[in-house]
């Protein structure tokens, strides 16, 4: 299979290259730049890319969208908030069917995995795993009272808590200790609200989180003490700014260097679109600094494919001659013709419309689901 007229993007960096790519049985033979007069399929002008990893998900929330209209983050996903009563009321089978129509939904538009943070301790964890769609879902539990952890994480991909300070520090030690001993990852929201911001900063640093979710009342500071300990981002910037919670410092963190993901958070609040997340994550980062152009837009691209498949230990990695053909097919028209920056226009403009095709490992899967 010779897909040619694309623009790929190459590599751990994602560099742009105008050409062709071949595939044979599964994997990128050939990457080549320039005109060839045989191709299979002519993109004309067209994206190749890694497919999107969405870092921060609630998938079950999708049983109350809209939930959050006239309440405050507290009210709505705080503890004991409106969000976990709906849970609680809703049929397994109810919940398992709204999460299998929104992973469909995700590889729609080109995503082909997550990480969930999911409530209901092990059996909430099973149900998502139940869930049949084409994708990889990461699934971190947190354990209800009086359920082992040991029970949990023979399941889960790992533990991701609401908040550090629900947790007397102690527990949070035994949690973290046993994540690592099976090798599983450790995670929070971490400085979601102002008023507790500090304190879970400084037990997420000393506990050395897998990442750190949301960070949005996090200081440069802060951001650089992340950054010196290895424990990477995931920002939610729409989710943070429709829960009233604030807005993320995506600039500051370009600037400190500090690596990070993208996640979509709740689907009660957001549709779980990393297309979506990116736009508005460019226009926070433009908001801040005036000056961010294509290597700005870049990382933010990177955030959603290249950096959270290599964290996250996918089985897909950037697309290099030798690597599996598992990447996502991008139209050229519409809202992507005449891109003077491909970065910028590619994290502005992309549509789910621009969805050509879903290739795992050298199949289309969306041609194949229908």
């Amino acid at each position: 299979m010779r897909i040619s007229g694309a623009r790929i993007l190459e590599g751990k960096e994602l560099e742009v290259v105008e050409g062709y790519l071949e595939v044979r049985e599964g994997r990128i033979e050939r990457i080549g730049r320039g005109f060839t007069a045989r191709s299979d399929l002519n993109l004309k002008g067209g994206f190749v890319l890694p497919p999107l990893v969405n870092a921060h998900t609630h998938l079950a929330d999708a049983v109350a969208r809209e939930l959050y209209s006239g309440r405050t983050q507290e009210e709505t996903v705080g503890p004991g908030g409106l969000k976990f009563r709906a849970l609680e009321e809703t049929p397994e089978r109810e919940l398992e069917e709204e999460m299998r129509l929104t992973l469909a939904g995700m590889a729609r538009t080109g995503t082909l995995a997550h990480c969930d943070f999911r409530e209901g301790g092990t059996r909430g964890v099973e149900l998502l795993l139940r869930a049949p769609w084409p994708g990889r879902s990461l699934v971190l539990g947190r354990p209800l009272p009086g359920e082992g952890v040991e029970e949990l994480l023979s399941r889960a991909d790992g533990i991701g808590l609401p908040s550090l300070i629900q947790h007397p520090l102690g527990e949070l030690r035994r949690l973290s200790k046993e994540a690592g001993r099976r090798e599983k990852l450790f995670s929070a929201h971490v400085a979601e609200l102002p008023g507790r911001a500090r304190e879970e900063i400084r037990r997420a640093l000393e506990l050395r989180l897998s990442f750190a979710v949301h960070l949005t009342h996090a200081n440069r500071e802060a951001l650089s003490s992340f950054k010196r300990k290895g424990i990477p981002a995931v920002f939610c910037p729409r989710s943070n700014l429709l829960l009233s919670a604030g807005i993320p410092p995506l600039a500051a963190a370009l600037e400190e260097g500090l690596p990070f993901m993208l996640g979509t958070d709740n689907v009660s609040v957001c549709p779980p679109d990393p297309w979506e997340e990116l736009r508005f994550a460019w226009a926070c980062v433009r908001r801040e600094n005036p000056r961010a152009g294509g290597e700005e837009a870049r990382i933010l691209l990177k955030a959603v494919t290249v950096e959270p498949s290599r964290f996250f230990r996918l089985p897909w990695g950037p697309l290099e001659e030798g690597g599996e053909a598992t990447f996502l097919l991008l139209s050229g028209g519409g809202e992507l013709r005449n891109l003077r920056d491909p970065y910028a226009g590619l994290v502005n403009r992309t549509r789910a419309e621009n969805l050509r095709g879903l290739w795992w490992r050298g199949k289309d899967i969306l041609r194949e689901r229908g």
